[in-house]
């Protein structure tokens, strides 16, 4: 066992583990950037651990196959397989009742506004590291409704609903639960 139930210690303890990963961004997330005018962060990234509908990574150049599924697998999910493991004991601690297929793994990563048009449930995220600012901002219907997810994890449907996180000091790392169309 990593975790031990208590939010301080197993937020400083995934902020540990999380240094230890080499983060990258791929097309897709960069794009998400230069098309709203940010600078991609030198030192970080955003990338998809789980499965994928994208076979390949480049010309010539195809994912590994999940064996149970047939699925493509991510670059980081086939690099660390460990974290499998990591984020399924965080969850059982802290969001047991949602299941999840992919986790979205960002470090000092400024996501511009969006809707999270592959998602096909509600998503948990949570934030570490040490840092300031950086909250979500979800615009409901009628509302907006600010989240600090380094407290405590937020639930919200970003499918349905525009968010985006709010500008930072130091280094924030966050893990975002959910399903996607290949993780059904």
């Amino acid at each position: 066992m990593v975790f031990s139930g208590d939010w301080e210690i197993d937020n400083m303890l995934m902020t540990d583990i999380l240094e230890d990963v080499s983060f990258y961004s791929g097309s897709t997330r960069r794009k998400m950037l230069t098309k709203q005018g940010i600078k991609h962060p030198q030192d970080g990234g955003s990338m998809l651990y789980g499965l994928t509908w994208r076979s390949y990574l480049a010309p010539g150049k195809y994912r590994k196959k999940d064996p149970s599924t047939g699925k493509s697998m991510t670059k980081i999910m086939v690099e660390r397989p460990e974290l499998n493991d990591i984020f399924s004991e965080f969850r059982d601690f802290y969001f047991p009742k949602f299941d999840y297929g992919s986790v979205q793994m960002n470090k000092n990563f400024p996501c511009p506004r969006h809707i999270d048009s592959s998602n096909t449930t509600e998503s948990i995220l949570c934030c570490f590291g040490n840092y300031t600012g950086g909250l979500c901002v979800v615009e409901m219907e009628d509302k907006i409704i600010k989240y600090n997810p380094k407290v405590e994890p937020v639930q919200f449907d970003g499918s349905k609903y525009y968010h985006y996180v709010e500008p930072f000091e130091g280094t924030r790392y966050s893990l975002v639960f959910f399903h996607n169309k290949s993780s059904n």
